[in-house]
């Protein structure tokens, strides 16, 4: 080989690859260089970002100091697009719960959430939103997640309790008693917990919290006769008696503790004792109505056992519509005592009271629409039920009402609109069930209400309304005739004295041909009084089939005379025959 060559091609190869090397460092440092200005870039742009984020969220911290909620959560919501933080989440969730738009604010706070799962304050603030959408079960879960983060957050596992104590009252039992355990004796929580064990019926439990309380306030005379009342349902009168009679040693006059001595002794049936207490009480409590409407309340609960205790009530309840004219209480128990008393018109007055002064009380508006319908009023009744339905649209009764006032005046269409309304807010009422099947009935809608009158069966095989209903619409039928008069039976046993029910009977024994059986049935209800224009008819029918037809004759003229709008018998009287 020519060494000059080969020391040329060595040197060449050299200088290539040091160029080589040359190129690739420069290559290297240029890409640094450019990430280092891509990066500066980048910073620089996210800066930007949040100062406009933090401008339009500042601008929207003024909106909310101002109260222009609407007008924050529109500034929130354009920072969110520059710097989408749980925090801005928050605000955003925040205000859409003030401006009560609860769907929105439940998504923005579950974003939040999202974003930082562990900040309590964010799941809080979560279940703050379900609470105020009345979605108290996602409430309760959020609570959850917040004592699993954060097992020592006491006031989280209060706020659980709380929510459970509704629904979920052992649930929530289980959280005081550890909440009670870790953090010792408190009067708040030992109150709850007595509350729950009230409600569930558990009485001593109640009673031993009470006392409990007690021992941190031993002289709070308002938890000394609530353990007294606890221990007289507990059935601890002794205890009861021995808390109330050391109150009064000090106290000779206390109102509230005589008049729960005073109810005590009623219930134990030491009459002489309680009604010695009333009167005291009724001497110094002139200026208590409260007091007062106890000892009216009290006398009106014996009236069953004694009558004389009616003319006891009535001037105590008088008295205290006069005094306070706008407490609804005293116009309701003078409603009942007018009813006791037959006097209709002055009850109605008095419930017309009532629901004037309490809208929301369903008992009264039942009760003026019952009247309304024993009276035939049924637009009356209609125009109240639509009062009503504006106060208590989710109470059933109005809707019942309502369907039976169409079912009388002969509109049994609107009749089922209503009636198919109650059953919607309560499925398993018996009076709506009963009373839309009788009207499909009417209608010939024999699958709908056979398939109704089984329902009401399968809830109480033994209601003898819908025995005696469903029995009839068989016979008429002339179907299970067997089953209907073993239904028509037990309806019978149970209201001996019922001439519908009677009535029912002989005419199943009459569709089977039993003519003897019908005609002792049917004379039955007739003689027990009450008996309707189609239990005459019935009777007529009987005889004609006895061969006694002018006895037959005699009956439909009576059942005709009672209700002349019969086409359909006075055909059958003019043809002298079935």
């Amino acid at each position: 080989m020519n060494i000059r060559a080969y020391c040329c091609s060595a040197v060449l190869l050299a200088v290539m690859l040091i160029v080589a090397g040359c190129s690739s460092v420069r290559q290297s440092i240029t890409t640094q260089q450019e990430a280092r200005v891509d990066t500066s870039a980048a910073q620089k742009i996210k800066e930007i970002n949040r100062d406009r984020a933090l401008s339009h969220f500042i601008e929207g911290a003024v909106n909310d100091a101002k109260g222009e909620y609407a007008k924050a959560v529109a500034e929130y919501e354009k920072a969110k697009e520059y710097d989408p933080s749980p925090a801005i989440y928050y605000a955003i969730s925040r205000d859409y719960a003030l401006l009560g738009k609860f769907p929105q604010a439940a998504q923005a706070a579950r974003e939040c959430v999202r974003l930082d799962s562990t900040n309590i304050i964010y799941r809080e603030n979560l279940a703050s939103i379900y609470l105020s959408a009345l979605e108290a079960d996602k409430a309760i879960k959020e609570y959850e997640e917040i004592v699993r983060i954060d097992s020592n957050y006491t006031s989280g596992w209060f706020s659980l309790a709380r929510l459970c104590q509704a629904t979920k009252p052992l649930r929530a039992l289980e959280i005081y008693d550890r909440i009670l355990d870790r953090s010792g004796e408190d009067w708040e929580v030992l109150y709850q917990t007595a509350e729950i064990y009230s409600s569930l019926g558990r009485f001593s439990e109640a009673a031993e919290r009470y006392k409990r309380m007690l021992e941190i306030d031993p002289s709070n005379r308002i938890l000394q006769r609530q353990l007294a009342e606890t221990y007289s349902r507990a059935g601890n009168i002794k205890e009861a008696i021995k808390i109330l009679e050391r109150i009064l040693e000090t106290e000779e006059d206390n109102p509230e503790a005589l008049a729960t001595l005073a109810d005590i002794y009623l219930e134990q049936r030491e009459y002489e004792r309680a009604l010695a207490l009333y009167q005291r009480l009724l001497t110094q409590a002139q200026n208590h109505p409260e007091i007062q409407l106890r000892i009216g309340v009290a006398y009106f609960g014996q009236i069953q056992r004694d009558s004389t205790f009616l003319a006891k009530a009535k001037p105590i309840f008088e008295k205290l519509s006069k005094q306070a004219p706008n407490d609804w209480r005293p116009y309701w128990y003078l409603s009942m005592i007018a009813a006791t008393e037959k006097n209709d018109s002055l009850a109605q007055h008095y419930v017309q009271r009532v629901t004037q002064l309490a809208e929301w009380n369903g008992d009264a508006w039942w009760y003026l629409g019952t009247v309304y319908l024993d009276k035939g009023e049924y637009k009356t009744l209609l125009e109240a039920m639509e009062q009503a339905r504006k106060s208590i649209p989710k109470d059933f009764r109005v809707y019942l009402l309502r369907g039976l006032a169409f079912s009388r005046l002969e509109q049994p269409e609107q009749a089922i609109v209503e009636l198919r309304h109650a059953l919607q807010l309560k499925p398993d009422d018996l009076n709506s069930i009963s009373s839309l099947a009788l009207t499909l009935d009417g209608l010939k809608r024999f699958a709908e209400s056979d398939s109704l009158y089984e329902h009401a069966l399968e809830i109480d095989p033994k209601y003898h309304l819908v025995l005696n209903n469903y029995s009839y619409s068989m016979a008429e039928r002339g179907v299970q005739l067997e089953r209907a008069l073993e239904m028509s039976l037990q309806a019978v046993a149970a209201e001996p004295d019922n001439a519908a029910y009677l009535d029912t009977a002989g005419w199943i024994y009459f569709k089977m041909g039993k003519f003897e059986e019908a005609k002792r049935y049917i004379a039955r209800a007739i003689d027990v009084g009450g008996a309707s224009a189609t239990v005459y008819e019935h009777m007529g029918d009987v005889y004609f089939k006895l061969g006694q037809k002018d006895l037959a004759e005699q009956f439909w003229k009576h059942a005709l005379g009672m209700n002349g709008a019969n086409q359909a018998l006075r055909e059958k009287l003019s043809r002298g025959t079935l």
